[in-house]
């Protein structure tokens, strides 16, 4: 008989870090507020997880402010502020953030698929 490998103590588990998109500080994923871009809206997530993401600290209301989220979520930075912070009245299915709301276009550009020479 082989005797079982011993298990691992908690303390010596991988942690996953990631990233806060607003204040650049490294911490464990649990820490974290996930948005997830799906379809090109914007909505915090848990559970599994789909689609680009971004992390904001869950603690901090500082990392919720409309200048710092604007490095990551540019033109769209007030209403993901406002997302956090639970400005918006929501909805049984939560708030969400449409990607395309406020980018701008280049004036000019044909969008059928066709170009122009």
């Amino acid at each position: 008989m082989t005797a079982s490998p011993a298990p691992i103590p908690a303390a010596d588990r991988h942690t996953p870090e990631r990233t806060c998109v607003a204040c650049r500080r490294r911490r464990p994923q649990a820490e974290f507020t996930r948005l997830s871009r799906v379809g090109g809206v914007w909505t915090p997530q848990s559970g599994v997880r789909v689609g680009r993401g971004a992390y904001v600290c869950a603690d901090s209301p500082v990392c919720w402010q409309q200048g710092r989220l604007r490095r990551a979520f540019g033109a769209q930075a007030p209403a993901v502020s406002a997302l956090l912070s639970g400005g918006h009245d929501t909805d049984s299915s939560g708030p969400t953030v449409a990607a395309s709301e406020s980018i701008p276009r280049a004036p000019g550009r044909v969008r059928d698929g066709s170009h122009r020479r």
